[in-house]
């Protein structure tokens, strides 16, 4: 599936994935501003998201890694920076893994890397509060003005225990490109998965922002902006592309 993208600038690509529930144009704002002056910048709609509409959600996130592959072949890039947050990282983590060779880079923040051990506690919260949003009114007709009527089936994913993709999160095992990891302080289970990653793995960048917790790039844009830009100047894909 190609995926709807919106498409900024020029210079080394730098995808972004945007987190559940958010599209490519409404999520990232601060960061493309920032960047679009001296790179191409790229915002995709993940499957059943705004614009790339799919009523298939079967095994999504590696649906969404053939959606991502399919639509840079589209593009005609080889190479790009991967810039995801929450669910949008983990479909950026699947991604990588399986299809190494696209990645300059990969920054990712709002994910955990292992299981805890009261997830099924966790997810239990979760999916009660997810529940809940179909009975709001106001929240239905946001999330259907924005990605369809069929916006509910994004929340049925998350209601299975076993869909956090924590098979693909626990290492980097395979993943060859350069890696900056970003967490919120307040959020401690995605702050261990920066401390974790930094151990296993190199090279890995770290970054865990005070005040901040699970989408650390809304939160505080500009610290995430400032180092955001430094990793991908210190990993220049080298050669220009351009969009065709």
């Amino acid at each position: 599936m190609i995926l709807h993208s919106i498409i900024e600038g020029k210079g080394d690509p730098v995808v972004f994935l945007h987190a559940g529930l958010e599209t490519g144009e409404q999520d990232f704002v601060e960061q493309r501003e920032a960047l679009k002056s001296n790179m191409c910048v790229i915002a995709l709609d993940l499957r059943g998201h705004g614009k790339s509409m799919s009523d298939d959600l079967r095994n999504y996130f590696e649906a969404c890694a053939g959606d991502i592959k399919d639509t840079l072949d589209h593009l005609h890039l080889k190479q790009v920076h991967l810039a995801g947050a929450s669910m949008g990282a983990l479909a950026a983590v699947v991604f990588v893994k399986k299809f190494p060779e696209y990645a300059a880079t990969l920054t990712v923040s709002g994910i955990m890397a292992d299981k805890p051990e009261d997830w099924s506690d966790i997810h239990k919260e979760e999916a009660a509060f997810q529940r809940q949003l179909r009975h709001d009114e106001d929240v239905t007709q946001y999330f259907t003005e924005r990605h369809g009527p069929d916006w509910g089936k994004l929340l049925d994913l998350a209601q299975d225990e076993s869909w956090y993709p924590f098979s693909y999160t626990k290492d980097l095992d395979g993943v060859s490109a350069p890696v900056l990891c970003i967490a919120g302080e307040e959020n401690e289970l995605e702050t261990a998965a920066v401390m974790k990653y930094k151990s296993i793995h190199k090279p890995v960048h770290g970054a865990v922002l005070p005040f901040a917790s699970h989408l650390v790039h809304q939160q505080k844009p500009e610290e995430y902006n400032t180092f955001l830009k430094q990793f991908l100047e210190s990993y220049p894909i080298g050669s220009f592309q351009k969009v065709q």
